[in-house]
């Protein structure tokens, strides 16, 4: 009686262990990223700029992004003393559960623009500037593929200023730290900027 009664509960125990182990376990599906290709008139990158928008956790409520772009102004465009080329860089958080969200970030970009050369009409690219730029905005962001719309206010603060010269072999540089936004007299300067791309997965 007593072996009877110890095979069952034995049978019952590897019963249990068994069901246990061929339980179908529970997934989740992991978030998703999303891609976003977008030009940018004015904005981060001042003039205007070309980006590269990485979503991360696209299946929250509050989502996180880094942006990467390139700033490239010929001098036939007029703008500032010549020609610019940059690197605007963001982390942005998003917040909304829709295609519509709020958008908050923080920025630096670096370009390198043109200056006169003293005593002549000619022109080279001879200054750095690197400065801050916090964001805050709208971003329209499609669920899954389309149109990418945003609209931000995007102010710019001065961090570093640098002027370079080569001459005889030799590089003399300066820098001005938090004076003089893009040559412009401006420690800080308000902005704004206007976004419109494709989303794709």
């Amino acid at each position: 009686m007593k072996k009877a009664i110890l095979i069952i509960l034995q049978l019952a125990l590897i019963t249990t262990l068994f069901s246990q182990e061929t339980e179908t376990p529970i997934t989740t599906t992991p978030l998703k990223n999303k891609h976003t290709i977008y030009a940018e008139v004015f904005g981060q990158g001042f003039s205007g700029s070309l980006n590269y928008d990485l979503l991360f956790n696209s299946e929250k409520k509050w989502k996180r992004s880094l942006t990467v772009g390139i700033i490239a102004v010929p001098r036939s465009f007029g703008f500032g003393d010549g020609a610019y080329i940059g690197l605007p860089v963001s982390y942005n958080w998003l917040f909304g559960n829709k295609r519509s969200h709020l958008e908050l970030g923080i920025g630096l970009t670096t370009q390198i623009g043109e200056d006169y050369i003293f005593g002549s009409d000619q022109r080279r690219f001879s200054r750095i500037y690197t400065y801050l730029t916090p964001k805050i905005g709208y971003r329209f962001q499609p669920y899954k593929t389309g149109i990418f719309f945003r609209a931000t206010l995007t102010p710019h603060v001065s961090l570093v200023n640098t002027d370079f010269s080569v001459r005889n072999g030799s590089l003399t540089t300066g820098s001005s730290f938090f004076n003089n936004f893009m040559n412009l007299g401006y420690r800080a300067f308000p902005w704004f900027g206007v976004s419109l791309g494709y989303t794709f997965k």
